[in-house]
């Protein structure tokens, strides 16, 4: 079971890094989230900028989903 919940826990982790529904619900001016800055480079048409950001939440999300699900298959052992 433990396999299992490590690997829901990476998905979810890995998810809600790119969600744009919660800057939606509880963003400010002084509030802001890594793909809500990313959206604002691509409306400035800052391609290079948003590249570089896109690949940022990108290895984000791996790493957060491959660090769950390293630490569910450790403690399995």
């Amino acid at each position: 079971m433990r396999r299992e919940l490590g690997f829901a826990a990476g998905l979810t982790a890995a998810l809600s890094m790119g969600d744009l529904g919660v800057i939606a619900l509880f963003g400010s001016n002084q509030f802001q989230t890594l793909p809500w800055l990313l959206y604002q480079t691509m409306i400035r048409y800052r391609a290079d900028e948003a590249a570089a950001m896109a690949l940022v939440l990108l290895l984000l999300g791996i790493g957060l989903f491959a660090a769950f699900d390293l630490l569910s298959r450790r403690r399995q052992c």
